[in-house]
């Protein structure tokens, strides 16, 4: 992905499932993100977890939220029972570090407060399944989304008190508070827990760098909401995603990124089984499946299949063509591309909504394409679908044009 920095705006402050949220909420209305990570919980084999991605207005700020729930009251969770699920998982090697540090700098902590060795930690709230579900996730995202720096604002850590399995206690909780060493933290601004023991853990195992907002271009931009709802104002976290003036320098000023592109000859499996396997790589989240026909050995007619990966999926790309195919070999090459900043914008046609997508190149509009199922839907008497995806482009590259609207 293009090299960019990932800047947290804390405004009240930051848990867990606000931060995978907010990370969610950049890729708004493109559900590749979304894919990703529902993907990414089911590599993680916990039988049950659902997880539910809302699209909300809090206080007047679109934003998105994340709910993860397990049938019937999670397990507590040991150490070594987190390492396990997640060194079990089809996750990237990278992912799959930072994941497993995670877990044991949390138990590390809480033995700290506990007075006990890491291995006997029985986790309670921080070691529920949303916790595994928000550490990895948030990890997917971040490597998906090519973020190479983050930083981070002063983070509100609330007041008052809150009720956990040992009973109340004053906020911040303890593990909290030893997260955030290092980190510029401020009472308020209510009186309640607003940065949560999983919120300080990503801050720290991101290796967030202090600071005010950064010189940057914002090419993305996200509002995670959490549970509560606080009484003077959104309970959200911002998130910016961009590059640095110097990103942009040393990418002469050209916006790209490296890619991973798989190809296998195939010519002794059904045509149902092919496509099958581009559903399933489409779905872990490849950028692009296609298939190239070919004449193989002994004449016979096949092709070649070819998968475009980040490399961070490209362990779960490989792993799906042995199994779902049986090929014997994979080919692989990094390959580099421009990538154009991309979008997408809402417009009216004959009082249907129709999503436009557009892309634009070093500033300029070089791309507007209406989404078909939309336009399809938007036929109405006397238009026809051509007439539908002419004007709701119209209507796309007027609204960009227009200064109302600047991607």
């Amino acid at each position: 992905m293009t090299r960019a920095i990932l800047y947290l705006d804390p405004w009240t402050g930051i848990s867990g499932d606000m931060l995978l949220a907010a990370l969610l909420d950049t890729d708004r209305g493109n559900g590749r993100l979304e894919t990703r990570l529902r993907s990414s919980v089911a590599a993680l084999g916990l039988v049950g977890t659902t997880i539910e991605v809302t699209r909300d207005v809090e206080w007047g700020v679109a934003c998105t939220r994340v709910r993860v729930s397990e049938n019937g009251a999670a397990p507590l969770r040991h150490l070594g029972e987190m390492e396990a699920i997640i060194d079990a998982a089809p996750l990237s090697d990278w992912v799959r570090a930072q994941a497993t540090e995670a877990v044991r700098r949390l138990a590390a902590v809480e033995a700290g407060i506990h007075a006990c060795s890491p291995d006997q930690i029985c986790f309670h709230e921080v070691g529920a399944v949303d916790t595994l579900v928000d550490v990895v996730g948030t990890l997917v995202l971040v490597e998906a989304l090519g973020i190479e720096k983050v930083m981070v604002g002063s983070i509100p850590v609330g007041g008052g008190s809150v009720e956990i399995a040992h009973g109340r206690i004053g906020v911040p909780a303890p593990a909290t508070i030893e997260l955030l060493k290092g980190y510029d933290i401020v009472g308020g601004p209510e009186m309640r827990e607003l940065t949560t023991p999983t919120g300080a853990l990503l801050v720290g195992q991101l290796h967030a760098e202090v600071g005010p907002l950064p010189a940057m271009r914002t090419e993305q931009l996200g509002y995670g909401a959490g549970r509560m709802k606080l009484d003077h104002g959104p309970n959200v976290l911002r998130v910016l995603i961009g590059p640095t003036p110097e990103m942009l320098a040393a990418g002469a000023g050209l916006d790209g990124d490296q890619v991973v592109e798989l190809q296998s000859n195939l010519d002794d499996i059904s045509s149902e089984v092919i496509g099958h396997t581009c559903r399933l790589l489409r779905e872990a989240g490849a950028l692009d499946v296609w298939m190239v026909m070919a004449h193989m050995k002994k004449d016979r007619p096949g092709v070649v299949l070819h998968a475009l990966v980040v490399p961070g999926d490209e362990t779960a790309a490989v792993r799906t063509i042995f199994e779902q195919t049986g090929t014997l070999g994979i080919r692989r090459q990094v390959v580099s591309r421009h990538v154009a900043t991309r979008g997408n914008v809402t417009v009216k046609v004959a009082d249907k909504e129709v999503k436009v997508k557009w892309g634009r190149w070093q500033g300029r509009l070089v791309s507007v394409a209406p989404e078909y199922e939309d336009a399809a839907a938007g036929v109405a008497e006397g238009l026809s679908l051509k007439d539908v995806m002419h004007q709701a482009a119209e209507a796309a590259r007027a609204l960009l044009g227009s200064g109302h609207l600047l991607p």
